[in-house]
């Protein structure tokens, strides 16, 4: 890579290539959204599995833009239902369902649970992929549980009922600048941070 080379961010959320770009800073490179990426990437993602998913957006982003390109899956695994979401945690209760009616539906499967049995993680997973091909992934987690009710403005799908370890308020209480330091996405986006540095 040269310095000040673009990546291109294999998604449609405005609001999240932002917080990518944000991580990014200091890396020598320049972030843009991939241009009618929806239509783009229909189709692209619906495996089961963090990395097919990012590693599938980000190769057809590199494939059309030509440009290094970033794709990104996360999801919530709570213990107690066997990893569920997982990577069908923006697909929760129905493609169509709202933040607030996802969160409501995961609190209601675990109204009988105690709050000592429900743990969970956050995971992210993020692939760069090459206009050669060449791909390269990154992971983070966030271990944590869940809150027994919603709470806090901050952030955004599940923010509001994840309380991370070490803390007892959801990261929709604590806040960006907490969330930004600790979360799954930004110790995994630290990873291709220092991958970008070192191949500028």
């Amino acid at each position: 890579m040269k310095e000040n080379d673009l990546i291109v961010v294999a998604s449609s959320n405005e609001g999240k290539v932002k917080e990518l770009a944000k991580f990014l800073n200091g890396a020598a490179v320049r972030v843009t959204i991939l241009p009618n990426a929806e239509a783009v990437l229909e189709g692209v993602e619906g495996e089961v599995d963090y990395e097919a998913n990012a590693v599938a957006k980000a190769r057809r982003a590199a494939e059309v833009s030509g440009n290094l390109s970033l794709g990104e899956d996360s999801g919530l695994e709570v213990d107690c239902l066997r990893g569920a979401p997982g990577p069908l945690s923006a697909r929760f209760v129905s493609p169509s369902a709202s933040p607030d009616e996802r969160n409501e539906a995961l609190l209601q499967r675990l109204r009988n649970v105690p709050r000592d049995k429900r743990t969970a993680r956050f995971v992210s997973v993020v692939a760069i992929a090459e206009a050669n091909g060449e791909v390269h992934v990154f992971r983070g987690e966030c271990e944590g549980r869940i809150a027994l009710d919603a709470a806090g403005e901050h952030g955004f799908g599940y923010d509001p009922i994840f309380i991370p370890q070490g803390y007892d308020r959801t990261f929709g209480e604590l806040g960006l600048d907490i969330k930004n330091k600790i979360s799954h996405r930004a110790r995994a986006m630290a990873k291709v941070k220092d991958y970008l540095i070192s191949n500028v």
